[in-house]
């Protein structure tokens, strides 16, 4: 999709009060290219969209010209969309029979037998780094999964990770506007390589990355679809979560307004847990800004990978509007691979905790002269980030002033007023998730609600010196 449809499709979202935004537009002229004599009942039901609303878009969408009528595309209309969604099929490629198995390859996608040969000689699996490979059948499976969804053609495809060569099924298609692998195994990345080369795929290209490091700026905010099979551990998947959320497109100016966009995929991999793991999984897709818009029970079927029972489940996510996304932070030290979590062995430099300070500014001392109500903004930030409390002391000063330290299980955190001069000052120190200390931060400044406010955080312990990083919240 080029960037005038996407500028235009963001304001017939927006005149149609289309919740789904850009990708609902999309969706609905892909699922009328593909199926033009559908009705709104059935169009609705393919889409997700409410009729109503769906009648509104349909409506916008005939003002700006690409609509011959509401419930026609029209001649003019479908070359205007197959050209700037860059699409093929005017037909569902994969008809209704298409129930996720593989018996035989279709004769349109024949070149796909290529597979087998391909991945013949791929690098041997890296235990270390929870890699295992999935099997022919699941390759063409995912890959057939996003050509029925509309995923491959015209969209900007990235990977992360992909010692499977998935990347290599989804460019034989010669369908997508970009693919993107990133992978912190050089020997998987110099086969990928080869193999695209030999194959003179287009638009295609590797990074040696590890995820738990920043991303590089010029991927952020950029990509349409997300692959990914991570570390078998929940610590691997919030990782890939987060790193997926920053490089998923999420906004676009237009005409110097920006616009948030929801509704960009990402293809997830990740083994059966037991009930409570499963629930972390599931709490972690939300805390990251997806919502689960399709799960497929033992889609995956690996070679070997006896420690998830040799397959995995298929999770179809959406993205949705995610505040956290912006935070580009560096996990290096921390433990994600299953050897490394089931061992208990940190990678060096582990930081013992995180410290965060910050200082808030008022006009007016009589917004923290109420020492009861600061107490209580005080224990809701803690309660509310998942911090447990174990003691509480606290001081009011004479004639105003008050200090409040609470003794946490995973360290302390302290608050201080000075009235007379309208200020507090906050030090919180945890030796927990990064996010529990900086959600804690979030709720004391959205209750305060200071004129001006500076925070910072640092990693402790780490054997080097301190530095302080400032944060935006």
């Amino acid at each position: 999709m080029d960037t005038k449809a996407e500028e235009i499709f963001a304001l017939v979202a927006e005149r149609a009060q289309l919740a789904e935004g850009i990708e609902g537009v999309r969706s609905i002229l892909l699922t009328m290219y593909r199926f033009p004599s559908l009705k709104n009942k059935k169009l609705a039901q393919k889409t997700d969209i409410a009729i109503p609303t769906l009648a509104a878009v349909r409506s916008e969408l005939v003002k700006s010209g690409i609509l011959e009528k509401r419930n026609f595309l029209g001649e003019k209309g479908r070359q205007w969309v197959k050209a700037r969604l860059d699409l093929k099929f005017d037909y569902d490629p994969l008809p209704g029979s298409f129930n996720n198995t593989i018996i035989n390859i279709p004769e349109e996608f024949s070149y796909l037998n290529d597979m087998q040969k391909i991945i013949q000689n791929r690098p041997s699996p890296e235990f270390a780094l929870d890699q295992s490979h999935a099997d022919f059948s699941t390759i063409i499976k995912r890959t057939f999964f996003l050509l029925k969804n509309g995923d491959i053609e015209g969209r900007r495809i990235i990977f992360l990770g992909d010692d499977d060569s998935i990347s290599l099924a989804v460019g034989l298609t010669q369908l997508a506007k970009e693919i993107i692998v990133l992978d912190i195994d050089k020997r998987v990345l110099e086969y990928i390589s080869e193999k695209a080369e030999d194959y003179s795929l287009q638009n295609f290209k590797v990074i040696h990355h590890d995820l738990r490091e920043p991303c590089p700026k010029e991927i952020t905010n950029k990509y349409d679809v997300v692959v990914m099979d991570p570390p078998y551990t929940i610590q691997g998947l919030r990782l890939f979560l987060k790193r997926a959320s920053q490089v998923l497109k999420s906004t676009i100016d237009v005409n110097g307004k920006i616009y948030p966009i929801i509704g960009k995929k990402c293809l997830l991999s990740f083994g059966n847990k037991p009930p409570v793991e499963m629930q972390k999984l599931q709490l972690s897709i939300l805390d990251h800004g997806f919502i689960i818009k399709q799960l497929v029970p033992d889609f995956n079927r690996y070679e070997g990978a006896s420690i998830i029972g040799k397959f995995s489940h298929l999770f179809y996510l959406n993205s949705v509007i995610n505040p956290q996304s912006r935070y580009n932070l560096s996990f290096s030290s921390r433990p994600i691979y299953t050897s490394e979590v089931k061992t208990k062995i940190a990678t060096p430099f582990l930081p013992i905790g995180f410290h965060f300070v910050g200082e808030m500014r008022f006009d007016s001392p009589d917004q923290i002269l109420d020492n009861e109500k600061i107490r209580q903004i005080f224990m809701d930030s803690l309660i509310s980030s998942d911090l447990t409390i174990l003691d509480i002391y606290n001081h009011n000063y004479a004639p105003f002033g008050y200090s409040i330290i609470a003794i946490l299980e995973t360290s302390h955190t302290a608050l201080h007023t000075w009235p007379e001069h309208g200020y507090i000052s906050i030090d919180i120190f945890i030796c927990d998730e990064f996010e529990k200390g900086l959600n804690a931060l979030k709720l004391l400044k959205n209750n305060f609600k200071p004129k001006e406010s500076e925070f910072f955080y640092m990693e402790r312990g780490k054997g080097e010196l301190i530095e302080y990083k400032p944060l935006e919240l």
